[in-house]
């Protein structure tokens, strides 16, 4: 199946369980957030973010932030570059982070672009691992891709 019947599957989906998703025409979206990371987001969240604007949402115990580019501090724009050096750490060991564990937890979940797939898994560190420099930071996987986090069950 296309990544797109996919992405529009599990929206539809999403929808049903009461989250809001308007459909737009968003490619310039993810040219420039891809350009503010400095790295190609995986196909199916490209997809996922040029397709539609949604506030954030729960998905396999994961808040996924919003695309709405309104500002907010939980936007796609926003939170991930909130923390400097969140961000540096995050970025310089090819990670992309795209939610936290919940809203109020600051326990980063990213892409693993580690694992030099075209879909990556999705892991989730522990935020004081790396704001204290531990030595040995380590992810843990959550998923093995974004579709496979998106089609856990609707809270």
């Amino acid at each position: 199946m296309k990544i797109e019947s996919q992405i529009k599957t599990v929206v539809t989906r999403l929808e049903a369980a009461g989250h809001p998703f308007d459909a737009i025409d968003g490619s310039d979206r993810s040219v420039a957030l891809e350009a503010k990371f400095g790295r190609r987001l995986p196909p199916s969240f490209r997809c996922l973010i040029a397709g539609y604007a949604f506030p954030q949402f729960e998905a396999g115990g994961v808040t996924v932030f919003s695309n709405l580019n309104d500002g907010s501090p939980l936007d796609i724009t926003v939170a991930p570059f909130a923390d400097p050096f969140m961000f540096s750490w995050l970025a310089n060991r090819a990670y992309i982070q795209f939610g936290r564990r919940d809203a109020v937890n600051y326990d980063p979940v990213c892409f693993d672009l580690t694992a030099a797939k075209q879909e990556p898994p999705v892991v989730i560190f522990d935020h004081e691992d790396i704001l204290l420099e531990r030595s040995k930071v380590r992810p843990e996987r959550l998923a093995n891709s974004f579709l496979q986090l998106l089609e856990a069950p609707v809270p």
